[in-house]
């Protein structure tokens, strides 16, 4: 009776979705559900990045300096972190500093040091680093709907817990961020193995432009909005916003995603044909290996093309990600609801960034002028290249607060072309284990993220100033080049020999769901019968 009861149900809504949105391809649909998968993903992750910067008092000891500060503007517009108490400015030869008086009964609940809150920030890529490969290769095996669905309701539960944990001990929350790491380890890997069995080869570096990237976007919206909870319900009641807001997402999750085109009820045959043409012209097969070539993939130049580039790029926004609301509040001088908006502008750059050259790198290729392996080498020396431009001119701006959010905003714009180069490279060498490489690629990267916040936290420690920091930042420059220019001479833009071993079909229901799909219409001739709109519905530009 239940199952009846279900089905039932599944026909109602997809008779209710194809009379109001049978005009809607299914891999758009996909995207759209996608996107707002990985806000609610990053929602979860990059909020205590801001909120720890409300829960810590400021110091352990009596007032602190801020490095940066002027005696006009900043100190009334930028520099107000309590209202309610004057600052104290001090000349000091060459620069002004301005001190923050005692704020331990005003601001903050835990006395934690900066080594320690390293640890609480980098906590989440312990576990992170752990389930990359067994994210990527589930996926592959068994579709990305429930992978993916799981990674993110934990993500919703470990968030309303977060405040619990805090307050009990440090060593609590540390605990709860790892295994929250764990969870959203998997996302990554198991949506690139999704791209591969939706989305045409053409199509994925706007795809992963626009979904992927809805993580930075989500930076950018989480920090701003965290700032204005906090600073009027407290940091406790940000955690509580996230975590429903992840847990409403996956009830749509569930109930409207499918692990591939033929298990979709209501996709056109017209667009299935097109994905089944265009996954097959580039080597994706409908199914997923018995085994995993590792002995092949390690001795790949282009996988360890695509380990050095996620090892320089992987450092770089670690740094941003996890210690940028730091430098802003500690450094330059923000108050925390500036911070939060401040702080959220380079992120939105790097999500602009994104779509503009993932589409210009596909006109191009579609034009023909330049081929897939070129455009992976200039777009992935402009990911790494620029960045490190601009973070050397940050460590040279000062206090000058414009210059340095400029050259934030420019550094994560280029940063952007990564969409279109190191990221999407996988899918590119080996359609059919993108997922478990992509699970390598960032287990590394997830390494470099939790090592990134210990290295900051010791070289600031005791010391917030600016010439601690541009230590920090003279470190992310010679990472960035020297990765670079591997990446340059070892990538390929070619489908690798070992991509094509023995093959298992992923379940027995994908078949019966292609032939149901092909009773719905049968076309004479699969071009002829495939629009111009269905084929390219995500590459207007082109």
């Amino acid at each position: 009776m239940v199952n009846i009861t279900n089905i039932n149900y599944r026909s109602k809504v997809d008779d209710f979705l194809r009379r109001r949105l049978g005009w809607m391809p299914a891999r758009i649909a996909l995207a759209i559900i996608s996107w707002f998968g990985f806000v609610n993903l990053y929602m979860t992750r990059v909020n205590l990045s801001i909120a720890i910067v409300a829960m810590v008092k400021r110091n352990a000891t009596t007032g602190r300096a801020v490095s940066c500060g002027s005696a006009t503007d900043q100190s009334e517009s930028m520099l107000q972190f309590n209202s309610s108490h004057a600052l104290e400015l001090t000349e000091i030869p060459g620069k002004v500093t301005t001190i923050v008086p005692d704020l331990q009964n005003e601001e903050g609940e835990f006395l934690w040091d900066d080594t320690t809150q390293g640890l609480v920030l980098g906590s989440f890529s312990y576990g992170y680093a752990l389930t990359q490969v067994l994210g990527g290769r589930l996926a592959e095996l068994y579709g990305a709907r429930m992978v993916y669905g799981v990674c993110i309701l934990g993500g919703g539960i470990f968030a309303l817990l977060s405040p619990v944990m805090a307050r009990w001990h440090y060593g609590a929350l540390i605990a709860l961020r790892i295994i929250h790491g764990m969870f959203q380890g998997v996302s990554w890997p198991c949506m690139h193995a999704c791209i591969t069995r939706w989305i045409p080869p053409i199509e994925r570096p706007r795809f992963v432009a626009i979904v992927y990237l809805a993580a930075t976007l989500s930076s950018a919206m989480t920090m701003p909005l965290c700032g204005v909870i906090i600073d009027n319900h407290g940091w406790a009641s940000q955690f509580y916003v996230m975590g429903a807001l992840s847990l409403l997402w996956c009830c749509v999750w569930f109930n409207f995603m499918h692990n591939s085109p033929e298990e979709h009820p209501r996709i056109s045959v017209r667009e299935l044909q097109y994905i089944r043409t265009a996954l097959k012209e580039s080597g994706t097969k409908s199914s997923a290996s018995r085994r995993v070539p590792w002995k092949e993939i390690f001795s790949s130049l282009p996988v360890w093309a695509i380990f050095a580039g996620c090892t320089g790029n992987g450092w770089g926004i670690s740094l941003l990600f996890a210690q940028l609301p730091t430098y802003m509040k500690n450094v330059l001088g923000f108050s925390i609801r500036d911070n939060g908006t401040l702080s959220a502008a380079p992120f939105l750059c790097r999500y602009i960034g994104g779509i503009f050259w993932s589409s210009f790198s596909s006109w191009l290729i579609s034009r023909n002028y330049l081929s897939v392996t070129n455009s992976r080498r200039i777009f992935g020396v402009l990911a790494l290249w620029g960045p490190g431009i601009m973070i050397l001119g940050v460590s040279f701006a000062g206090c000058d607060a414009t210059t340095a959010i400029t050259l934030l905003c420019l550094a994560l714009f280029c940063n952007g072309a990564n969409t279109t180069s190191i990221l999407v490279n996988h899918t590119d060498i080996a359609p059919n284990f993108a997922g478990t490489l992509l699970g390598l690629d960032n287990t590394l990267g997830s390494i470099i993220a939790f090592i990134v916040p210990i290295v900051t936290g010791v070289m600031t420690e005791g010391q917030e100033s600016m010439e601690a920091w541009q230590r920090v930042f003279w470190i992310c420059v010679p990472i960035y080049f020297i990765t670079a220019i591997f990446y340059l001479f070892l990538v390929t833009g070619e489908v690798q020999p070992w991509n094509d071993v023995e093959f298992v079909r992923v379940s027995p229901s994908s078949s019966s769901s292609a032939s149901s799909a092909s009773k719905r219409q049968k076309p004479q001739d699969v071009e002829s019968s495939i629009s111009e709109e269905e084929k390219a519905p995500m590459k207007s530009s082109e």
